[in-house]
């Protein structure tokens, strides 16, 4: 019997795999397992995942997609609009993104004429409040009620677009600086804004004053009037404060109110908001390494991050300027904790389209939230205790 174990031991260690030197690995005499190496940056296998949600606001209309313009603003808000419309009609009415992004473009290029500076990149990001101005001066079209030229949100064609402008910007600030001030400069300017008229009406088309819908004929202006009143009441932008201790300040401009205060305050707010039903705007500072595309998943511990490397606090990422690109959604639901009473997650519908994500929606975790959320947007009327 003996013999006969010591046959199979050495026809086993025989067929094993052998190193360089022909030994056996000693992992594998042993059947030591190798821990397998943390790739940092990668999902975490054990994080717990779920999509079930407290309150989850359900939206007839498609996600939104900005294509390759950063007009995420826009996007958030005709998202918003348009269930808005919904949850008071009990119908559907989908907007033109692709109106509103060509009218912001062109202002924004004629706007960056005017301004002396040697970076002619049209930057077309805004702000919650301006963004909204935006869309009462510029009005806005229901679906299919244009068509543009070509698909100007798309690359190839938007990156053309944005060279041809930019081109357009440095010739004529080029001839500017060397032309007096007067009548000659005046001259070189209104060239130059004619050129980018121009340039949209060849590749976008020409934007219209008036159109057809449902029998009727519309200005832009008089339909977003007559479809979306409400959205021309005050609208106050809640800021979080980077300094945890800080007292609420709150400021008037032109575009409404800013109101700063807690993280809390925030959460809380748009918790009120979701429970009657109404999306909230979300202002955040976008951090792809803690998104997964792939599930929509935005959180900081569902990656592998050295505890050294965590993000820094808000106060310090000010500091030292060190925030990504700003981006705007809607937050349409939220999950409690049943532990703590807290928000755990909130769901997020974004403007990316529904190849992205969980079908177009998002799922941000409160640690992500309370690092990199920065502002909310709601009516004046839904924050009482703050004086008009």
């Amino acid at each position: 019997m003996k013999l006969l174990y010591s046959l199979l031991l050495i026809f086993s260690l025989w067929s094993l795999p052998v190193q360089a030197g022909g030994a056996p690995l000693c992992a594998d005499v042993f059947q030591i397992q190798a821990p397998a190496e943390i790739i940092w940056g990668t999902l975490r296998a054990d994080f717990k995942h779920h999509t079930r949600y407290t309150v989850d606001l359900k939206q007839s209309t498609q996600i939104k997609n900005q294509c390759n313009l950063g007009t995420c603003h826009l996007h958030s808000w005709m998202s918003h609009l348009e269930r808005s419309y919904e949850q008071k009609t009990g119908q559907t009415l989908t907007l033109s993104n692709e109106y509103l992004s060509a009218r912001h473009w062109l202002e924004r290029s004629l706007q960056r004429l005017e301004k002396t500076s040697k970076d002619v990149e049209v930057k077309l990001g805004a702000g919650p409040l301006f963004s909204r101005e935006s869309i009462l001066e510029y009005g806005l079209l229901p679906e299919g009620a244009w068509k543009p030229k070509s698909d100007f949100m798309l690359n190839p064609q938007a990156k053309k677009m944005s060279e041809f402008i930019e081109n357009i910007l440095v010739r004529t600030q080029w001839q500017a600086e060397r032309t007096p001030e007067g009548p000659g400069r005046d001259a070189v300017l209104a060239q130059g804004r004619n050129q980018i008229k121009n340039l949209f009406r060849q590749m976008v088309g020409e934007m219209p004053t008036q159109f057809e819908f449902q029998g009727q004929t519309w200005t832009p202006k008089d339909f977003a009037k007559a479809y979306f009143e409400s959205f021309e009441g005050p609208k106050t932008q809640v800021a979080i404060h980077n300094d945890r201790k800080a007292k609420p300040e709150l400021t008037k401009t032109s575009q409404g109110r800013k109101l700063t205060t807690s993280i809390d305050a925030v959460e809380n707010t748009a918790r009120r908001m979701l429970d009657k039903g109404e999306a909230v705007y979300l202002s955040y500072d976008h951090h792809a390494e803690y998104v997964d595309a792939a599930t929509g998943i935005m959180s900081i511990r569902a990656f592998h991050i050295p505890t050294y490397a965590r993000p820094a606090t808000r106060q310090m990422r000010e500091a030292f300027d060190t925030n990504s690109g700003g981006h705007a959604v809607q937050i349409v639901g939220y999950e409690l904790d049943p532990r703590t009473g807290r928000v755990a997650k909130w769901k997020i519908r974004n403007s990316w389209g529904t190849k992205k994500g969980d079908e177009g929606h998002y799922h941000m975790y409160d640690d992500y939230f309370r690092a990199f959320a920065k502002s909310i947007t709601v009516p004046s009327s839904a924050l009482p205790f703050v004086p008009m």
